[in-house]
């Protein structure tokens, strides 16, 4: 299909690759067509246009899979926050420049040459490994395609992929890039090192009052107070417009006498035997039926082996309608011969469970509450529409909770971490989704709604106050705290800078330790993809990043630095067929196309220019109606 072409562009390298060609494009620059507005393309490269069916095509693919990664729906406004417009029309416009080129240079593909292309992708291939017509037709049909579109889709992608063939077919990367990459996955180190922690710095008296009021000076944005806003919600729910007590028992008692509610649904225990025909299935249930010894027969028959157990079953569980219909159909324990699906069979029943029902008083509260929610929802769905008109037309929160009796919260002071003045969350609970929406609004918008399972917030901002310090005495054992920490830091900073000096200087790395009371620790040898469990990561990082006793200092948490040394290094083996390696090695020849590739794109646009039909694409993501463009359709 014509994502064939496409997978080489998913990888890393090559997204970033393309989020160049976008720049490059801006850089270039990009004419807008203006007087002659083609609705049929959203963009030109050279003389090769970029159909607006096949853009709409890759960029609502493009937006859904976002969607289902994200796990939530994107609005046009989203898919351009998250740039996916002009990465699918960078995608495609790239595709179009190597094909602009194709044709220059007469590169193309015959009838007979692209119908068995056609033929032979496997997408098209039926179960007998031979192309299937309805399957062809169905899958354009799908994705809107029809044939003759698909068919010059194909002979472009065919002409596209001859081009690019003929450009970085056969191109391998350096074998130093290989050896590169197995030495930094492979490579071991033994490292030496120690930790150094606060016990080396002792207690730290408390500042005098100048300090600390120096140090609030400069970090008074630390010290704060938040920005607060005022909210006021209203919620619809169909939870909260549930009247489980206005359902009818009329309603109850329909529900309740509905087949399979409110109990354990009637199962049998199912046997099957196979036979050759009908008429042998017939004779031996006749038999049985009469004999009533159903292991006694198959015992005569020799056949114990071949009985099939179905088990304790409900109806629904069984796969073959007949099997079915034929077992549920029997008042009492027996057998009946059945035309099954798969063939003649002898169906045995020796077991029944009669249907159960749990006592109407028993479940009569669940009956009205299901019933009511069902009813609510539908509600939700009218008064929405209602509340929106409301919203519309001005009214205030307090004035729709009024006018549609549903519950409103007002809070007059909430941060960004829905916490009060007072530094302890609001009650009830706000969603994050609502203080996300509070914090984006401004002051005199419209309450804005927030859409949940089967229920709306409206949030209204009702007020702002901003960010604001707060006076040094307010705020004083804050700043002590702050001013302790820092003051740590900074001599823990000193004293394992000291240390390092003094292992720098050829020191003993042992004997360093031992001064600042720290035990030494020797890991064993350790790879980039096999760090050792005690060294911490950033520490592990740092061994790697010099030569043979190479030392550093590194800070690996709060109140904790690693001073460490390499004391052996070890050089893998390296083979350049070595079968671990054959990934990256594909990667690096992938890796390596991909730059040409974009080389290409890149000074192709320079030559023949790429122009973008900007009312068209505005229309294709969602963000301009087609009338609102003149001469638009």
């Amino acid at each position: 299909m014509l994502n064939a072409l496409r997978r080489g562009a998913k990888g890393f390298l090559a997204k970033i690759l393309i989020g160049l060609l976008v720049l490059s494009f801006a850089v270039w620059g990009i004419s807008d067509f203006v007087n002659q507005i083609d609705p049929t393309e959203v963009a030109r490269a050279g003389d090769t246009p970029v159909s607006a069916a096949e853009y709409a095509r890759i960029y609502r693919r493009t937006v859904n899979n976002t969607a289902q990664r994200t796990g939530r729906a994107l609005t046009p406004q989203d898919a351009q926050m998250l740039g996916l417009p002009g990465q699918v029309l960078g995608e495609l416009l790239s595709d179009a420049l190597q094909l602009d080129a194709a044709r220059e240079l007469g590169v193309d593909i015959g009838d007979d040459a692209l119908a068995e292309r056609i033929r032979e992708d496997p997408v098209f291939v039926g179960s007998d490994g031979n192309f299937d017509r309805l399957q062809f037709d169905f899958i354009l049909s799908n994705n809107q395609y029809t044939e003759q579109e698909f068919i010059e889709l194909q002979r472009a992608a065919a002409a596209q992929g001859m081009f690019v063939s003929a450009l970085v077919g056969g191109l391998t990367a350096p074998t130093a890039y290989l050896e590169a990459y197995n030495r930094y996955l492979n490579q071991t180190r033994t490292v030496s090192y120690f930790t150094l922690n606060e016990d080396v710095i002792g207690p730290i008296a408390d500042p005098d009052e100048a300090t600390l009021r120096a140090y609030y000076d400069e970090h008074k944005a630390d010290f704060q107070a938040p920005e607060y806003r005022g909210i006021s919600t209203v919620s619809l729910s169909a939870e909260a417009l549930a009247d489980p007590d206005a359902v009818s028992a009329d309603d109850v008692r329909r529900a309740y006498e509905s087949d399979g509610a409110y109990g354990s649904p009637e199962r049998r225990q199912v046997s099957q035997l196979s036979f050759d025909d009908f008429a042998g299935a017939q004779a031996a249930a006749t038999s049985l039926i009469a004999s009533g010894d159903f292991d006694g027969f198959i015992a005569e028959e020799g056949r114990e082996g071949d009985v099939v157990d179905l088990g304790l079953v409900e109806r629904d569980g069984l796969v073959d309608p007949a099997v079915a219909d034929a077992a549920f159909a029997l008042s009492e324990a027996g057998v009946v011969a059945v035309d099954g699906r798969f063939g003649p069979l002898l169906v045995r029943v020796s077991e029944i469970q009669p249907a159960g029902k749990e006592p109407l008083s028993a479940v009569e509260a669940d009956i009205r509450g299901e019933i009511a929610l069902e009813e609510a929802q539908d509600q939700v769905r009218d008064l929405y529409d209602n509340v929106e008109d409301a919203v519309a037309g001005g009214a205030r929160v307090d004035e729709i909770a009024s006018r549609f009796s549903l519950p409103t919260q007002v809070v007059g002071a909430v941060d960004r971490q829905g916490q009060g003045r007072d530094g302890a969350p609001i009650t009830p609970t706000l969603d994050p989704s609502v203080l996300a929406t509070l914090f984006r609004a401004n002051e005199g918008d419209d309450a804005e709604p927030i859409e949940g399972r089967d229920a709306y917030t409206w949030v209204q901002l009702d007020s702002v106050t901003p960010a604001a310090d707060r006076p040094f005495d307010e705020v004083f054992d804050d700043v002590l705290v702050a001013w302790t920490n820092a003051e740590k830091a900074t001599r823990l900073d000193a004293k394992a800078a000291e240390a390092l000096s003094a292992v720098e200087d050829g020191e003993d790395l042992e004997t360093v330790a031992t001064r600042y009371g720290a035990d030494l620790v020797v890991t064993d040898p350790i790879s980039q993809s096999a760090p050792a469990s005690s060294l911490p990561q950033p520490a592990a990082e740092a061994a790697f990043e010099g030569p043979l006793n190479h030392t550093a200092s590194v800070a690996v948490g709060d109140g904790e630095h690693v001073v460490l040394k390499v004391t052996e290094i070890s050089e893998p083996a390296f083979f350049e067929e070595d079968a671990d390696l054959e990934d990256a090695k594909v990667t690096f020849d992938r890796g390596l196309a991909d730059v040409l590739v974009y080389e290409f794109a890149n000074a192709r646009q320079a030559d023949v220019g790429v122009s973008v039909n900007q009312p068209v694409l505005d229309v294709v993501i969602g963000v301009a109606e087609p009338h609102q463009r003149r001469g638009m359709y």
